[in-house]
Order: C-alpha cells, then sequence, then structure tokens
C-alpha cells in the first residue's frame, strides 16, 4: 500500500517516522527545496516528548535543546502569579518540558526521514484526483499515484481544499512576534519557562541552548505597532522586567503574524485521505499544544493504520481517538488567549489560578499529556 503524506512540517515528517516504526512504509512529499529555519522556539511537553521516546530520538532531541524544570506565569516584574512546584509540569512517568529549536528540530526528523529514503523535497502540491482503482496526486512538475493521502500541510492545507471541506479561519486580533537570539540569561531564568502578563500584552521566553534564548510577543492589535521593530516593540513593555528589552534589542530576524486558528471542521477524511496537525485542527499557540498535538497525531494515525487494513476505517477509528484532546486544546487555547487579553479576563483567570490546588492542576495537565499505549 502506497501512503503519501504532504508537508515536511513536524507533523508530516513525524507521521513518516512513526509509520516506519510500525513497519509501514511512506513517502514525504514537501514543497520546499530545502528546509527553512523560523526563528522560533518550540515547547515539546510531555505528551510530545512520550511520542519522541517512542520513536527513539529524544535523547537527540535533547541534545540539542534544553528541560525546563519550571512553567511560570509571571507579573511584569517577573513575580510568578502562582508559585508552582515542579513535578505539576510533568508527567507521570517523570518526563518535562523540552524547548528547542523549531528549526533544529525539524531537521532532526528530517535527517532520519533521508537516512530511510522516505522523503523528497522540491515537490509543489497542487492537488489529488481519485477513481475507483487509484488516487492520483499532482505536484507542479509531476504526478505521483499512491493509495492513501495524508494532509499535513498546514492550516492553509491544499490538501483540505482538495477534499473539498469547508474550512473558516478565525483571526484572534493578536499580532505575535517571534525570535531566537543569541543571549545568556542570569542562572535564575535559566532552565525556565516565562509567561509575562500586562495590560493587551504578553511576552514570553525560555532558554533553548547555553547562549540561545527564544521570546514571543502578543500584543492586541489596536495596540501593536504599524511597523515591528526592535524598538517599536521594547517600548510595549517598558514597564515589564529589563530582561524583556534586554532580550528584544537582542533579537535579528523577527517572525511577525496575526494569530488564527481554524473552526471545527465536520470531518477530516474521505475514503482516500485523512488531515492531520494544523491541517485538520490548528489551533492558537495559548496552551503550547500546536506542534505536540501533531506529534500525537502521528502516533495515533500510524497505530490506526496498522491496524486496520480498510483506510477509512482507520481513519474514522483515528478521529474518533482523537477529536475529544483537540477540542478542547483548540476550544480552550482560544478562550484563554481572549481572557487573557481583557482587564476583567486576566483578573478572573489570576484569581482562578490561585485559588486552584497543585493536585487538581497536576491531575489536569496529566490528562492533556496522556498518550493511549505509552
Amino acid at each position: 500500500m502506497e501512503i503519501s503524506i504532504i508537508g515536511g512540517g513536524i507533523t508530516g515528517l513525524t507521521t513518516a517516522l512513526a509509520l516506519h516504526k510500525r513497519g509501514i512504509y511512506s513517502t514525504v512529499y514537501e514543497q520546499a527545496d530545502h528546509l527553512n529555519e523560523i526563528g522560533a522556539g518550540i515547547w515539546l511537553q510531555p505528551n510530545a516528548v512520550q511520542v519522541l521516546r517512542w520513536l527513539g530520538i529524544y535523547d537527540e532531541v535533547l541534545s540539542n535543546g534544553c528541560i525546563l524544570n519550571k512553567m511560570e506565569i509571571t507579573y511584569p516584574n517577573l513575580c510568578p502569579i502562582k508559585k508552582i512546584q515542579n513535578h505539576v509540569v510533568s508527567d507521570h512517568h517523570g518526563n518535562q518540558t523540552v524547548a528547542i529549536h523549531r528549526g533544529k528540530l525539524q531537521q532532526i526528523l528530517y535527517d532520519q526521514c533521508a537516512k530511510l529514503g522516505i522523503i523528497e523535497l522540491g515537490m509543489p502540491y497542487l492537488h489529488y484526483e481519485t477513481t475507483d482503482q487509484h488516487t492520483t496526486l499532482h505536484f507542479k512538475d509531476k504526478s505521483v499515484q499512491t493509495d492513501i493521502v495524508l494532509g499535513a500541510d498546514g492550516i492553509r492545507s491544499k490538501v483540505r481544499e482538495s477534499m473539498k471541506i469547508a474550512s473558516v479561519y478565525r483571526p484572534t486580533g493578536q499580532i505575535c512576534t517571534r525570535s531566537v537570539v543569541t543571549y545568556n540569561l542570569p542562572d535564575h531564568l535559566k532552565n525556565e519557562g516565562k509567561e509575562v502578563w500586562g495590560n493587551k500584552r504578553r511576552f514570553g521566553f525560555s532558554q533553548l541552548s547555553d547562549d540561545s534564548v527564544y521570546f514571543f510577543t502578543v500584543l492586541n492589535k489596536e495596540i501593536s505597532p504599524k511597523s515591528i521593530t526592535k524598538e517599536s516593540l521594547s517600548k510595549q513593555f517598558d514597564d515589564f522586567d529589563p530582561i524583556v528589552a534586554s532580550l528584544i534589542n537582542a533579537s535579528g530576524n523577527m517572525h511577525t503574524t496575526e494569530l488564527m486558528d481554524l473552526k471545527r471542521l465536520n470531518t477530516w477524511h474521505t475514503s482516500h485521505a485523512c488531515l492531520l496537525g494544523d491541517a485538520a485542527h490548528a489551533t492558537t499557540p495559548n496552551m503550547g499544544q500546536g506542534a505536540c498535538q501533531g506529534i500525537e497525531d502521528a502516533y495515533y494515525i500510524s497505530d490506526s493504520l496498522k491496524k486496520f487494513k480498510n483506510p477509512q476505517e482507520a481513519f474514522s477509528v483515528f478521529e474518533h481517538q482523537r477529536r475529544k484532546k483537540v477540542d478542547y486544546v483548540v476550544n480552550n487555547s482560544w478562550r484563554f488567549g481572549k481572557l487573557v487579553h481583557q482587564r476583567a479576563g486576566q483578573l478572573a483567570l489570576r484569581g482562578m489560578m490561585k485559588m486552584t490546588p497543585e493536585k487538581v492542576m497536576s491531575k489536569q495537565m496529566n490528562a492533556l499529556y496522556r498518550v493511549e499505549g505509552l
């Protein structure tokens, strides 16, 4: 059986490796001629870490990133809203969040796929068509026959268009800027993830390596500068701890976009094709679970395709397994992002955080981190 994965991002590459581990051959088709490093970090939470351990690449990922022993939401002066013990941000197995440059993670996954000969670059996808016997993928310069199409080509998925699944994008009205900078954090901030809350704005950062730091900013659109520069951005945070301005001023390339997600799709699959990751359930980044849920998808779709010979049955079981958690992540991330950027909403969230016992928080997080069979 020929399985074709459209999109060589984190979800697509992880899916190919998960399928290979289960003895199923697939090919990843990526439109780019070479991998491009986006200046952004990623926080791999314990659910993603479990899958990377299962794939046997966790040690390599960790050697290119760092463990975050603490994840805190703070006031502008970096004083935590609620002090949280380390065990709250780890799972039952002791897995903790790993911070890594997104480009390094993608390169690790790509190198594994390249060794296996299961990825082709320079393959811009156009559309596919299905007859009774075959599905034909049409790329810019050639066509390929396949049996199954897995769409892992992001929020603006062309595979989703080919499947004729109606989709609606939901802009948040919030502008996000990300960057990775060369910077040595003071010792008391190393191996920690921080999200700093202010009025209609947030700043988050963590160490990625000994001399590199990832940061992001989120601003309500009405207060965001029309031109995002180091100077205009740092002015938005002049009442925050000085480390914030220092990180912004140390940045080189910054990637700016308006945050959005994907309104819940009626289905993720047809008889021969299935959507994965952001193509199926793009979320805002407020729970830090976007890439993590794509990595989970890779594990579950590989399991389903191993167990069921009929693709439509495999897709149906996969979607049933994943819907509840994905809906929880997408909906709560959306609500959280809206509340935290309103004065009354932020006050309510701070109150809830302070009143919620650590046992309850730990139980909630472990439900999020659970991956069946791992």
